[in-house]
């Protein structure tokens, strides 16, 4: 039977079969993914794109094409992930710009649409590479055009672009030299020619349920190598996220991001945009996309890391901790430490502590923000999915957290590690925060890298937890208050009587009032003396300063501490932003650890 137009139900089962398609064939597109970097994931970010794709028009099929091909640029964009992801949700969104106020299309139609789906995909690149998914998007809209007369079938149209789509795919075997050294196409390019055939072949079939009857394609590729190195990857976070807000220019972010990194992908309108980039400063990267509106829906992966872990050598156990730890950055590296990433909320705009928000940029949003922080733990799916990750390449995990009487993060890595019942995944309450559950973390990484088992680890850590503590110096109650930790009566007595309170850290992990003085520097002072009374009977003390946006202070306590006990090396580190939320500007902190 002739197909002679499409209609918003039929487009709707056409992209579902397309969707199932890059879903079947996902893990093939990761083996083969070497463009921009090998970083395996175009399969992934492809199939969740089209997955949300899915979720967002699930019974909601329509009639109109016009308001079908809204309904699937709106999901795109919302749920794209990767270079190859946002492209697609541009395209789908310049599909719909023209598909606009049709309740069905001829070819001729669909034709003239898909020129502007052409057209919006590389207008979201400022310099569109040749041979990628690109290129194939460019030679099957084409094509359709050309055709989109001579053919008033779609079975007939569809057939002849599809199988331009695969010559152009093939050409992208020659066109980037990471590309042709693999012997591999280009897997964004892939992706998009599943797209196309699921959605011919359901046009052919014309049966929603021979949607779920497809099976995967049989692929004899083997999986691409290349010789690239950890050098290679300049840029090391993938990093996106969707902007909601008024009057978005898109050409003008994606001037100002250039500078920042490569892969550079912005799609979008007015009112919605994804960005994506590869960048070694993402929180710079969103403090200029905040000026056009909310951030949602952040994400910053480390390339570099993953590369390290499925390319390098490393031991069997991985050591998991929450951004909430503060260490020098350089132990992280070197110790291949994975931090999950505790969110930390201005208004709508969300971002992932230490990463896409600095502490530096925390503490500057925290002066001139009217909207006080607020934090939240990471969810379980966070953990489930770098659990996963590090399980395919580790025998175990340790993963060592927030108090569990100071955050729901604790709760929710237990929840985790219980999808993993074959595997052994031990979750350990760091009974700390900031520096004091740094040095819980290097004790953990420590004793990984003198090969300890996985349970002389885990009883060593807990036992260790008891040997920290952490003296810090508050010049004022207000955050404490604006977070709920203190009540207002007790924020105004000290306000009113000019106590800047010092605390510690109880048996739980949680800081308690320890002790008091009259100003700022004297408290600052005053933390110094109680740390030499406290650490007399302590054997083996090792120090770390903190500071929360102020380094004279800290540099203050290092120097006196040094003073004491000569040049040892002492850490001098911000306090991260989730925990700064209720310490606030001034703040600064000595933490302590010792052995029996």
């Amino acid at each position: 039977m002739k197909i002679k137009y499409i209609d918003g139900k039929r487009f709707n089962r056409g992209i579902k079969a397309g969707a199932k398609k890059v879903v079947d064939n996902q893990d093939y597109l990761n083996d083969i993914n070497v463009f921009p970097v090998p970083d395996a994931d175009t399969g992934t970010n492809m199939a969740s794109t089209m997955k949300s794709v899915v979720d967002g028009i699930d019974n909601q099929e329509t009639e109109s094409i016009d308001a079908s091909s809204r309904q699937i640029a709106d999901a795109a964009l919302k749920g794209a992930r990767g270079n190859s992801g946002v492209i697609l949700a541009q395209f789908f969104h310049g599909l719909a710009t023209g598909l606009e106020k049709s309740i069905k299309v001829t070819t001729e139609q669909f034709g003239q649409a898909v020129q502007k789906a052409k057209d919006a995909a590389f207008e979201a690149l400022n310099q569109p590479k040749d041979g990628t998914i690109l290129t194939v998007i460019k030679d099957w809209a084409e094509n359709v055009y050309e055709n989109r007369k001579k053919h008033i079938d779609f079975h007939d149209l569809l057939h002849n672009s599809l199988e331009a789509a695969k010559h152009s795919l093939e050409s992208t075997r020659d066109k980037i030299d990471s590309i042709r050294k693999a012997h591999v196409v280009d897997s964004g390019a892939q992706g998009f020619v599943y797209i196309l055939e699921g959605i011919t072949d359901f046009l052919r079939r014309g049966r929603i349920k021979d949607i779920e009857k497809s099976e995967a394609i049989k692929l004899e590729t083997r999986v691409a190598h290349t010789d690239i190195s950890i050098e290679d990857i300049k840029y090391r976070y993938c990093t996106e996220c969707l902007i909601e807000g008024q009057k978005i220019d898109l050409k003008k972010i994606r001037r100002q991001i250039e500078k920042f990194g490569n892969s550079r992908v912005v799609a979008g309108s007015e009112y919605r945009a994804r960005l994506h980039i590869h960048t070694n400063e993402p929180a710079e990267v969103f403090a200029i996309a905040r000026q056009y509106g909310d951030l949602l829906q952040q994400k910053a992966d480390d390339m570099k890391k993953q590369y390290l872990v499925t390319h390098f050598p490393h031991p069997k156990i991985a050591l998991v901790v929450d951004s909430a730890c503060d260490l020098p950055q350089e132990f992280i590296d070197e110790h291949q430490i994975h931090v999950i990433p505790v969110r930390v909320s201005f208004g709508n705009s969300t971002y992932i502590d230490k990463i896409t928000i600095t502490p530096s940029y925390f503490y500057q949003m925290l002066l001139s923000d009217p909207n006080h922080p607020k934090t939240s733990q990471p969810p379980p799916a966070d953990f489930k999915n770098l659990y996963a990750f590090l399980l395919s390449h580790y025998e175990s995990v340790i993963s060592i957290h927030l108090p569990e009487a100071a955050s729901g993060t604790y709760q929710n890595a237990v929840a985790a590690a219980k999808s993993f019942p074959e595997k052994k995944i031990s979750v350990i309450d760091s009974k700390s925060l900031s520096i004091g559950f740094g040095f819980v973390a290097e004790k953990a990484a420590r004793l990984i890298e003198e090969g300890k088992t996985h349970d002389e680890i885990v009883k060593e850590v807990i036992a260790f937890t008891k040997r920290t503590q952490i003296f810090v110096s508050i010049p004022s109650l207000k955050y404490l208050m604006r977070s709920g930790r203190v009540s207002r009566a007790k924020g105004f007595i000290a306000k009113v009587l000019n106590i800047k309170p010092i605390l510690n850290i109880d048996s739980r992990g949680m800081p308690q009032h320890f002790s008091k003085s009259f100003s700022d520097w004297g408290a600052v002072k005053k933390v110094f003396r109680i740390t030499m009374k406290f650490i007399k009977d302590k054997q083996s003390v090792r120090f770390i300063v903190a500071h929360a946006n102020d380094l004279k202070k800290a540099e203050y306590l290092a120097n006196r501490l040094k003073e004491k006990f000569g040049d040892i090396p002492i850490p001098i580190l911000p306090v991260a932003p989730v925990l700064g939320a209720h310490t606030g500007n001034g703040a600064a902190a000595i933490g302590i650890s010792w052995e029996e």
